[in-house]
C-alpha cells in the first residue's frame, strides 16, 4: 500500500529547512541559467557570432547534455562525494558561459564551450539529489520533487529576465556574462549554505540511493 503524500503545509516545512532550500536554491538558478540563456540561443548566435540558425550549436549542446546524463551517475557514486561534484559542475557551467561570447566567433570552438555548457547543465540534478537524500532521508521523494520544481520554475523565469535584460538594452551577446555571474551566485550559495559530509560506506564503488524524479533536465 502507497504511503500518502504529505500536505502542503509538511512539504513547506521540508522545503524551508537548510540544506533542502539552499540545495533547491541552486537548483533554481541553475534553471534560470542554463535553460534561461538556452531560451535565447538563436539571437546570442546571431549577435555574437554572425551565425545564422542554431542547429550546429545544439547538436553540439545536446550531445554534451548526453554525455553529462551518461557519465555524471559512474561520477557520483565512485567518488561519494555530491557535494564537491556540485562544486566542480558549477564552475565548469560558469567558465562555460563565460567563454561563449569570446568563442562564438569561430563555430568550432564554439563547440567547446557548448559540449561543456550541455554536459554540465544535464549533470547538475544528479549530485543534487544525492546531496537531498542524504539531508532528508525520511522523506526524499518529497525533497527530491520540490528540487524538481525549482528546476522547472528556473527555467520559467530565466527565459522571462531573459526577455527584461534584452528589452533593457543589453546585447544578445553579452547574456552568457549576466549568466555567468548567476551561476557564480549559486557557487557562493552552495559553498556558503550547504553542508554535506560525506557519509559512512559511500566511498568509491559505493552506490547511494536514488530517487526518480519522472523528469529529463534539459540543461
Amino acid at each position: 500500500r502507497d504511503t500518502p503524500p504529505p500536505p502542503l503545509r509538511e512539504r513547506a516545512r521540508i522545503l524551508a529547512r537548510r540544506p533542502v532550500a539552499a540545495i533547491a536554491g541552486v537548483s533554481l538558478i541553475a534553471g534560470v541559467t542554463s535553460l534561461g540563456l538556452y531560451t535565447y540561443l538563436a539571437p546570442f548566435l546571431a549577435d555574437a557570432g554572425g551565425i545564422d540558425g542554431t542547429l550546429g550549436a545544439m547538436w553540439a549542446w545536446g550531445l554534451g547534455g548526453v554525455a553529462g546524463s551518461l557519465l555524471i551517475g559512474r561520477i557520483v557514486d565512485r567518488t561519494g562525494r555530491p557535494y564537491a561534484v556540485v562544486t566542480v559542475v558549477l564552475l565548469l557551467l560558469r567558465l562555460s558561459h563565460l567563454l561563449l561570447p569570446l568563442a562564438a566567433r569561430s563555430a568550432w570552438v564554439l563547440a567547446v564551450p557548448l559540449v561543456v555548457w550541455g554536459a554540465t547543465g544535464w549533470a547538475l540534478q544528479v549530485p543534487q539529489q544525492h546531496q537531498l537524500i542524504a539531508a532528508r532521508p525520511d522523506q526524499a521523494p518529497v525533497a527530491v520533487s520540490l528540487n524538481s520544481s525549482a528546476v522547472y520554475l528556473g527555467s520559467a523565469l530565466g527565459s522571462a529576465l531573459g526577455g527584461v535584460v534584452l528589452a533593457a538594452g543589453v546585447a544578445p551577446a553579452d547574456l552568457p556574462y549576466w549568466t555567468g555571474a548567476l551561476v557564480a551566485l549559486g557557487l557562493v550559495l552552495h559553498l556558503v549554505l550547504v553542508r554535506m559530509p560525506r557519509s559512512p560506506g559511500r566511498g568509491r564503488g559505493a552506490r547511494p540511493e536514488r530517487v526518480g524524479t519522472g523528469i529529463g533536465h534539459r540543461g
